[in-house]
């Protein structure tokens, strides 16, 4: 009985011993973590001699172990919470690594790249961006910059804001107003170089349901879609301009907000593909239920800025994206997405966010299709040298409007070249015109002569990247009947099917009209139209 009472003992103590030293340690009923947000603010001492000092900061940490990167099997710098470590570098690009420890003897660990160079810093720019009205995002980016000093302007005596190379800062007014954001750029040497620009904080603009109504499009441009950790930050991601150009499929798509809350999607025959849908990260067919198939419906919240589109498959901008994360596949589409927005005072561009998990906030800029301002009832410009004709555009020295031609033409200043919103196009001339010999008239007011009498069912198209008119009806033109492409018409028999003008806005309400009658005669017809 002594031996088995001895066997247990002997047998006890080698798991005890087992147990203290195994390496593996359960903290399954004790309250501990590993230290989190884990963060260092650097600075660079801008002396020559490369002097980095940074702080770094974490959540439930006890100490902190700096590598700064610059020495093979380095020892660490032991740093308390609260406390600074400088070095000195030798110019170069290094790795720092910073180890958060807790009490429990958990880590976390932060490695951040930092760039050291000597030659002062040079082509410092920076990307301001404000969302949300009061928010606004500075991203400097120089040649030859180790840090960036970000002063907001608010305050008397601001402390700056200093950030890394390729980091973004973000800051909150309290107020509307105009502020001037300067950057400082500092690298080793002892010159920096410093950036200055305005932005303006407006009020959040009060919005009804109404004011959504329309249809929208992503923005083509640089920053009009991205993903970062805060609002107004898309370091993460950022569609870029070669990015506009891969995914013109994606940029072309449209939101439309109905008058009834309606929301629809259309996509076209192709939209951005990701991998989760079954594509390659490219153009691609639309997948259901994201394809725009969905009937869908919107509501808008004021007091929260917030746009609930209900309606499985419906979305704005990121199919992927909703309120309790990122889609891994189609069919997990939820029924209902609520996004935060915001209207810019003319009501006319969006900012949207989704926050689709804490600390990860999808970002768009939404503009709404403007009806275009040709839209509407146009005549030539009661005024001196509204129409003429010259050598070249811009010189009307052959023949120009004046006085007294404003006096014996107004039966022709008085016509109509109506633009509808379905591009119906029509030419409304009263009982009297003016009429030429060409048209068995005396170059006098008179009857309207067919085909050149408004009667034509005609059409236009308007191209604005070209600044081109096109008229279509045999019989319909803008302002001149004689003149065409080809040539100046000598019998009214002769008119063309199709008129192509080249027209530019001065504003919305006036339009400068050009067509040279012939293709290189070198003769310009000119007018300048006012919008009733």
């Amino acid at each position: 009985m002594k031996i088995i009472k001895n066997l247990v003992i002997c047998f006890l103590s080698i798991i005890a011993i087992t147990a203290c030293t195994d390496d593996e340690v359960s903290y399954a009923f004790k309250d501990v973590s590993a230290p989190s947000n884990v963060a260092a603010v650097f600075d660079i001492s801008n002396d020559d001699t490369g002097t980095v000092t940074l702080t770094p900061t974490a959540e439930g940490v006890t100490s902190f172990q700096v590598y700064f990167g610059d020495l093979e099997d380095e020892t660490p710098t032991d740093v308390a919470p609260g406390e600074a470590a400088s070095h000195v570098y030798e110019e170069g690009d290094y790795i720092i690594r910073i180890v958060a420890l807790s009490a429990s003897g958990l880590t976390s660990e932060l490695n951040k790249s930092i760039s050291v160079s000597f030659t002062p810093p040079s082509n410092l720019s920076a990307d301001i961006i404000v969302v949300n009205n009061y928010d606004v995002t500075v991203t400097p980016n120089a040649d030859d910059a180790t840090v960036f000093d970000v002063y907001f302007g608010e305050a008397l005596e601001e402390e700056a804001t200093t950030i890394m190379a390729g980091e973004a800062a973000t800051y909150t007014y309290a107020a509307a107003g105009e502020y001037t954001i300067r950057v400082v750029a500092k690298g080793a040497s002892a010159t920096t170089i410093e950036y200055e620009d305005t932005v303006s904080i407006s009020d959040p603009v009060s919005a009804t349901l109404e004011d959504f109504i329309g249809t929208w499009v992503l923005a083509s441009e640089a920053g009009s879609f991205g993903v970062g950790p805060a609002i107004g930050d898309v370091s993460w991601f950022s569609l870029d301009a070669q990015g506009i150009e891969d995914r013109a499929c994606f940029i072309d798509d449209e939101y439309v907000f109905g008058s009834g809350g309606t929301f629809s999607t259309i996509l076209g025959s192709e939209t951005w593909i990701e991998a989760w849908q079954g594509g390659t990260d490219s153009c691609g067919a639309p997948v259901a239920p994201h394809d725009g198939s969905s009937a869908a419906s919107y509501s808008y919240d004021d007091a929260s800025s917030t746009i609930t589109i209900t309606g499985t498959g419906a979305f704005i901008a990121l199919a992927k994206g909703t309120n309790d994360g990122e889609l891994s596949t189609p069919a997990d589409a939820p029924n209902s997405i609520t996004y935060n927005v915001s209207l810019a005072e003319d009501k006319n561009t969006m900012n949207v966010y989704l926050e689709t998990s804490e600390g990860v906030f999808w970002q768009f800029k939404l503009v709404k299709k403007v009806e275009a301002p040709i839209v509407g009832t146009w005549r030539i410009a009661s005024e001196a040298g509204s129409f003429g004709v010259g050598p070249a555009i811009g010189d009307v020295s052959w023949f120009s409007l004046d006085d007294q031609g404003i006096i014996d033409r107004a039966c022709l200043i008085d016509d109509e070249y109506i633009f509808g919103s379905d591009n119906s196009y029509s030419v409304n001339l009263g009982t009297e015109t003016w009429i030429e010999g060409w048209q068995g008239g005396s170059d006098s007011c008179g009857t309207p002569v067919a085909p050149h009498d408004g009667t034509t069912s005609a059409t236009y198209a308007y191209d604005e990247s070209a600044g081109t008119i096109t008229i279509n009806g045999i019989g319909a033109y803008i302002a001149l009947a004689k003149g065409t492409n080809t040539g100046e018409l000598a019998a009214p028999g002769d008119a063309p099917s199709s008129i192509v003008y080249n027209a530019t806005f001065i504003d919305n309400n006036t339009m400068s009209v050009v067509i040279e009658t012939g293709t290189g005669s070198g003769v310009f017809w000119q007018f300048k139209l006012v919008k009733d």
